[in-house]
């Protein structure tokens, strides 16, 4: 076996009978530990550097503002006008939606878009180059705003999700954020009225205001099979200070007490 020992005894020849070039071998041998320690070591401190989130309050991507950072609702966060539905939606049909969704939080399944949105725990916001993600600590897939391209995948080849296909794109110091490719999975009622259906098409948009402290959030739901003009609505995000910690809430499905809970109607008071 061809050891380092071997190389020194190698490179320890009289040095009468070495040549210059001889030299600079054994001399790029023996530092062959020390290159291949730096080759290893180094680029892990780049990568821990890179990871490391952009300060609060920072620029990137050009002049766009940053809106990485946590963002929490508060008790005056929400201002949902009720939604104008198609007269052909039903009592039935918007209970059986409700159904849908006590089954969804029941069985601890991912709830999707928009519910996502409503998280009571900071959601967790991440901007890069390419993409924006939106983590929430409800069950739930983490939600991806491609800002590489302009058009959507064809829905042929694209299967539907719960959270849909987003893509977005700045104007000025706002994020405009389009999605479709929707099913009519998980947590499907909308704030408002309405529902989730593979048909709807929702559109963001995305402002930081009271000098970055807020993220405003404004929504419109349309669906030519529910809504009988596009739905609005805007919910009001709060920077949370540095040093909060994500969590995750942990659901347990085959929790009997939980089930009871969800499932069977409270006793009154008496």
């Amino acid at each position: 076996m061809f050891t380092f020992s071997a190389i020194d005894g190698f490179c320890n020849v009289r040095r009468a009978f070495r040549s210059g070039a001889l030299r600079v071998a054994c001399f790029a041998i023996r530092r062959a530990p020390v290159l291949m320690l730096a080759l290893l070591v180094f680029p892990a401190l780049a990568l821990a550097q890179s990871s490391t989130p952009p300060p609060a309050q920072t620029q990137q991507n050009g002049d766009m503002p940053s809106l990485t950072g946590f963002w929490a609702l508060r008790f005056d966060s929400l201002n949902v006008p009720k939604a104008s539905l198609l007269r052909g939606i039903t009592a039935k049909e918007i209970e059986a939606h409700q159904e849908q969704d006590r089954h969804t939080i029941r069985w601890c399944q991912y709830v999707g878009m928009p519910y996502m949105m409503e998280s009571q725990a900071p959601l967790d916001i991440l901007q890069g180059k390419t993409q924006i993600v939106i983590v929430s600590e409800t069950p739930s897939a983490v939600r991806h705003i491609y800002t590489d391209r302009n058009s959507h995948p064809d829905p042929l080849t694209f299967d539907a999700v719960r959270n849909g296909n987003s893509i977005g794109h700045w104007e000025g110091d706002t994020l405009l954020v389009d999605t479709t490719g929707f099913n009519d999975q998980g947590y499907t009622t909308l704030p408002g009225g309405g529902f989730r259906t593979p048909t709807s098409h929702l559109k963001e948009r995305y402002r930081l205001v009271e000098d970055g402290k807020g993220l405003e959030v404004t929504f419109t739901w349309e669906d030519p099979k529910v809504f009988a003009k596009p739905h609005t609505y805007a919910f009001r995000y709060y920077r949370v200070p540095r040093g909060y910690n994500a969590g995750e809430d942990f659901c347990d499905s085959n929790d009997q007490e939980r089930s009871q809970f969800l499932t069977q109607p409270p006793l009154a008071v008496k």
